[in-house]
């Protein structure tokens, strides 16, 4: 099977390794020394150092974060404002789709990372209903502690795993990332419909059957989103990896109930897509 070439940008010296030769395990992740592939946009000039892997699910992972998982969370998001209420809850399955994508991706990077650690005695991967910490502690102590490991030195006898896990760790990043302003709209248009349709319907719906089935209809469909949504894991308060696994992908009411901003910010030399 051909390798695959992956192109890195030179490291500052490492306060506790004295030297560059290394891959930053950090969070929140380095994104100015994201990892480049040929295959998926422009190799920046200074990304000068030039690894060959040839791993089995790299290639595959790689095409569906570039060609697919990041130009949808690109999207522009939606301002529910623009929309008539009755287009709320098509808003709503919106969002969950798009951050369940971003968070099932994460899960396949989840798996890669355990595996490689792990090898033969990778436990098995958690159902996606049971991805946090709280309910699969073993799991999350090898990826966290994976994602987690500061400097990491780049030697022979293990080079070539190190970048493979580093390339694993890059596309989880990115794709948390790149979802967290669908996971705010989520909650968002969560709370929008939720107050919307839990008020009490004023006289006129009672002397309209129309509006009533126009009204039962929509919710309807904010339960199906929800359905859509089922398999990830139950209500968490974690802002970081140390705590739970994926914090944001609950439905937090405390958290903030718009999005900063409604489309992506491009990264510079970085996560181009």
């Amino acid at each position: 099977m051909a390798g695959i070439q992956i192109y890195l940008k030179p490291r500052p010296i490492s306060p506790t390794l004295g030297h560059s030769n290394y891959l930053p395990f950090e969070w929140p992740f380095h994104f100015k020394y994201t990892p480049f592939c040929a295959d998926h946009g422009p190799i920046p000039s200074d990304a000068t150092e030039v690894y060959t892997l040839q791993p089995s699910a790299l290639p595959a992972s790689l095409s569906k974060l570039y060609n697919d998982i990041l130009p949808s969370l690109d999207d522009e998001v939606p301002d529910p404002n623009k929309f008539p209420r009755s287009a709320w809850p098509g808003l709503l399955q919106l969002a969950v789709a798009k951050a369940s994508s971003s968070f099932h991706f994460q899960l396949e990077c989840e798996d890669h990372i355990v595996q490689l650690v792990k090898g033969d005695r990778a436990p098995a991967p958690p159902p996606a209903t049971e991805r946090a910490k709280e309910f699969s502690p073993g799991w999350y102590d090898i990826v966290h502690s994976t994602l987690l490991r500061g400097d990491v030195e780049l030697r022979d006898e293990s080079r070539d795993t190190e970048l493979e896990l580093f390339v694993w760790a890059y596309m989880f990043h990115v794709a948390d990332d790149r979802g967290t302003i669908w996971r705010s709209f989520r909650q968002e248009m969560y709370q929008l419909t939720k107050f919307f349709f839990a008020a009490p319907l004023p006289s006129s719906y009672a002397e309209s059957p129309g509006l009533i089935n126009k009204a039962l209809s929509a919710a309807s469909a904010i339960a199906s989103a929800f359905t859509a949504n089922e398999n990830e894991p139950p209500l968490s308060s974690s802002n970081g990896p140390t705590s739970s696994s994926h914090a944001g992908d609950s439905d937090d009411q405390s958290a903030p109930n718009r999005p900063f901003r409604r489309r992506n910010l491009a990264f510079t030399d970085s996560v181009d897509v």
